[in-house]
């Protein structure tokens, strides 16, 4: 079976930034500018320094939808969101604290999540959601490019994005992702948007959907 074709979970313009060790068929979406930064570049030292705040990144509260239609079989809805971001305190914890204290519980590298699974048995993870902001509940049923929530910075993250992937397992802590692309998108070469269809972009390569 081929990597499958979904619409997108997010609109606007975006980037994926897989840290070293991210499953490959697992994807970060991080909202970008023209740059292709996910904040202004002249705030990174604010971020090494935790003086940066999660409203002053373009992912922030950018809204999440459902790339086909489907059921709410998981929800969390009340993990707190880091609202100061400090790049070595998180790569810390990230790196080194996740897996020693977040084996045993899956809300740890989660924070607020939904699960939905569509009529063929495939099921979608969206992690590290806003408090409060998912507007589903489980078991309802659901249309694709409905809205769920939107981009937050719960969970083990070292900035706000949408970790996304695509499964067949109903266990989380032992689901593997599997292979997807999306049905359409636009990707930019050497200054000029160029459509594309049933793609994924490259890690770091923007896109607009």
């Amino acid at each position: 079976m081929g990597p499958i074709k979904i619409q997108s979970p997010v609109k606007g313009e975006w980037s994926f930034m897989n840290p070293p060790g991210h499953h490959p068929d697992a994807k970060d979406f991080v909202a970008v500018n023209d740059k292709g930064t996910p904040y202004d570049w002249f705030k990174i030292l604010r971020h090494l320094v935790y003086k940066l705040s999660v409203t002053e990144t373009y992912a922030w509260e950018k809204e999440v939808f459902s790339p086909f239609e489907g059921v709410v079989l998981k929800v969390e809805n009340t993990m707190p969101d880091r609202s100061g971001l400090n790049l070595f305190r998180d790569l810390f914890k990230g790196l080194v604290l996740a897996p020693r204290n977040g084996k045993s519980d899956i809300g740890y590298f989660l924070g607020n999540y939904v699960v939905i699974e569509s009529p063929e048995g495939i099921l979608a993870l969206f992690a590290h959601l806003r408090q409060g902001s998912i507007v589903v509940g489980e078991g309802d049923n659901i249309e694709g490019c409905e809205l769920l929530g939107q981009v937050g910075n719960s969970g083990n993250t070292i900035q706000p994005h949408l970790h996304f992937q695509l499964m067949k397992e109903r266990d989380l802590s032992q689901a593997t992702p599997i292979p997807f692309v999306l049905e359409s998108c636009q990707v930019i070469n050497n200054g000029v948007w160029r459509s594309e269809s049933s793609k994924l972009p490259r890690n770091y390569e923007r896109f607009r959907v």
